[in-house]
């Protein structure tokens, strides 16, 4: 065969592998991205727990500090009768106290908690407890919305991850051919090895050494369009770096790299095992 055609096959199976390499690190950000995501929206849902209005400024402040010790909390806002009051004015479009003639509204300390606890178990349970104290009237959050986004939140998660998987198989699949392609013309020259005496490992180990720096140099290169990529979009949208950060890309960029050595590697010895167990005169019918 002559050196041309090995260049074209050589240069296929590069382009080949770093394109697959490409968009499966392409859907490990976009996993990354909505993990992330699903860690902000769940770290924003909030609980409020209204406060007795027998309890002082300075009982209140103490109740206040003690929550925010608690291990399902990552921050407290009090919100006081009267902050309460003017916010419904602008939602009524009244105010309360012409009708009544008092404030009905009790302050309140809203309780921002950790992702682990927004499940609408670990909310209920939270809930119970907090009723149990004296100094609490009532607890208060949006059950059917947080269970909603909760569902939602997983149905993504699963979603994305069953892709993941189905791509992982088909990027499998077409690096195998492509490495698969590149060994057949140089099957005879394996069965001449080993007819010669030369051990299995010793006939494989080029042929995956070969693989490897495909499998390597494909991963370089898909990291460097991903950098590309990553870089434009964040021109346009500078957020992406808190979606994003360093540390993440650089698993992504590693698990691009380790993927690709992995795929080549074994595919090339899957292959040059499968020409070895054959016999001469089936190489000429495949």
């Amino acid at each position: 065969m002559s050196k041309s055609v090995i260049k074209i096959q050589t240069f296929s199976v590069y382009t080949s592998t770093t394109l697959v390499l490409l968009l499966l690190g392409a859907m490990c950000a976009l996993l990354f991205s909505a993990r992330a995501l699903s860690e902000h929206i769940r770290n924003n849902m909030t609980m409020s727990v209204v406060v007795s209005a027998k309890l002082d400024d300075g009982e209140i402040e103490k109740f206040r500090t003690q929550l925010a010790k608690r291990k399902y909390v990552i921050d407290t806002k009090y919100i006081s009768s009267a902050e309460i009051l003017e916010e419904q004015k602008i939602e009524l479009g009244a105010d309360p106290v012409e009708f009544l003639g008092y404030n009905p509204y009790e302050p309140s300390i809203e309780l921002t908690l950790k992702s682990e606890y927004t499940h609408i178990d670990s909310m209920a349970n939270i809930e119970k407890a907090l009723l149990k104290d004296k100094r609490v009237s009532q607890v208060l959050y949006h059950r059917e919305i947080i269970d909603t986004v909760n569902n939602n939140i997983n149905k993504i998660a699963i979603a994305l991850l069953a892709f993941m998987v189905i791509l992982t198989l088909i990027s499998w699949s077409l690096i195998g051919n492509a490495v698969r392609l590149s060994i057949y013309s140089k099957r005879f020259l394996l069965h001449t090895m080993k007819l010669v005496g030369a051990t299995w490992g010793f006939i494989r180990r080029p042929f995956m050494m070969h693989n490897l720096y495909i499998g390597l140099f494909s991963g370089i290169a898909a990291n460097i369009l991903l950098g590309i990529i990553f870089y434009l979009i964040l021109q346009h949208e500078p957020a992406i770096i808190t979606i994003l950060p360093p540390v993440t890309l650089g698993i992504i960029a590693l698990a691009v790299i380790l993927f690709g050595i992995v795929m080549t590697t074994s595919c090339a010895y899957v292959s040059v095992t499968k020409f070895l167990r054959m016999r001469g005169d089936d190489l000429y019918f495949i």
